[in-house]
């Protein structure tokens, strides 16, 4: 009977010691994400954010006339080396003395704009071939050396995972399984090849022949007038009198 006695209170102070733990460690987990918040707060004081900078510097761009379908066009053009770019927008510039170098580039852009964005999505899906076959490396990596991180699997397959496998699935003419997990779903796609836009190309199509550049329009541009977004303002104006 002193055996059993001594034996329930050794376990219930292991189980104290147990709730202890516990608890010192929700309270440090607590302490952590306050430490993690206020190291943002303080970042967010002292050094601006990505998306501050990105928005910063886009309305230079826009403000000179570039609008959104021009993206990939400018992509292509920025991307030019030094010669082939003051190649590209010395005529416009020889049409345009008064203009500034970002409107120079609109013009050059807007004269272009079919061959140069079709040049700047082709950079554009190499980047994101490159994205991809990284982000598969880095999962794959991962899983290799956590293998007792599996609760992600078990959850349901996410809506991107599911777009992704009907449209796979049509494209491949193959029967999808029915209602899959996260992990079912990963697999599935890994093992039909991964995503099909940015799946890797074979060698024949990885290394082409270099193409030519893009042509250049030459045409004289017409010279932007600075106030038309005055006179537009103005038409507006006198339609609605």
């Amino acid at each position: 009977m002193d055996y059993d006695r001594e034996e329930s209170r050794r376990r219930r102070e292991y189980d104290d010691a147990l709730a202890q733990q516990k608890k010192l460690e929700e309270k440090l987990a607590a302490l952590k994400r306050a430490a993690r918040s206020a190291k943002s707060r303080l970042l967010s004081s002292t050094t601006k954010s990505e998306t501050w900078h990105r928005m910063t510097l886009g309305w230079l761009d826009r403000e000179a006339g570039y609008t959104g379908e021009m993206a990939s066009a400018r992509i292509y053009l920025r991307s030019l080396p030094v010669h082939d770019y003051v190649h590209a927008i010395a005529p416009f510039a020889e049409a345009m003395p008064m203009a500034t170098n970002l409107q120079i580039e609109v013009a050059a852009v807007k004269a272009n704009l079919v061959d140069w964005t079709a040049h700047g999505d082709a950079q554009l899906l190499q980047r994101a071939k490159r994205d991809y076959a990284a982000e598969c490396a880095s999962f794959a990596a991962w899983q290799q050396d956590h293998p007792e991180h599996e609760a992600w699997r078990r959850k349901p397959a996410t809506r991107s995972q599911g777009f992704l496998i009907a449209r796979m699935a049509a494209a491949l003419d193959v029967k999808p399984l029915g209602k899959m997990n996260r992990g079912e779903a990963q697999e599935w796609i890994a093992s039909h090849g991964g995503n099909p836009r940015l799946a890797p190309e074979p060698d024949s199509v990885r290394n082409p022949p270099t193409p030519a550049p893009a042509p250049i329009a030459t045409a004289t541009p017409v010279p932007i007038d600075r106030n038309d977004d005055a006179d537009d303002a103005a038409r507006q104006g006198e339609e609605k009198s």
